[in-house]
């Protein structure tokens, strides 16, 4: 067990995720490893920074707690589960999994999608990871019109 641990992850020398957590504890199966990551109060949450391509910062996950299967690269976040990209969008969920290998997060759980210009449910998702494409099952929007007072089509 480890306290205020953080784990680093890159990919050709470039940051890909940094995950930290009030507490992290390390298991060894005989085909894996993983581990699971915690806060250990209600307002401090696991964090995790990802990174694109470039080694720019593009998403933020934020959840209860994680776990994370290293051979693998998947990343499990449960409860709470709130991620923020750069350009003000924000997904919630109790439930997701991030896949390092294709860059995507995905859920077959309720999620709300929120932008500056509209508010996406359903039931499932498939997502990149900085929400720039994604898919969900079942969903409803609310969606902002930005009507024109086009005084010539009225006349």
């Amino acid at each position: 067990m480890s306290w205020d641990a953080a784990f680093n992850m890159s990919e050709d020398g470039r940051p890909r995720a940094v995950l930290r957590a009030r507490r992290m504890e390390q298991y060894q199966t005989d085909d894996s490893t993983y581990s699971v990551w915690r806060s250990m109060d209600d307002t401090t949450k696991v964090r995790v920074y990802l990174f694109d391509e470039e080694g720019d910062s593009s998403a933020t996950v934020t959840a209860d707690s994680l776990v994370f299967q290293d051979q693998k690269g998947v990343l499990d976040a449960y409860r709470n589960v709130v991620v923020t990209t750069e350009d003000n969008k924000r997904l919630e969920s109790e439930h997701l999994t991030w896949h390092q290998a294709d860059r995507t997060i995905r859920t077959r759980r309720f999620v709300r999608i929120r932008t500056p210009s509209e508010v996406v449910q359903g039931d499932g998702l498939v997502a990149d990871e900085d929400l720039e494409t994604y898919q969900l099952g079942r969903f409803s929007a609310e969606v902002d019109v930005d009507e024109d007072d086009d005084t010539d089509e009225q006349q």
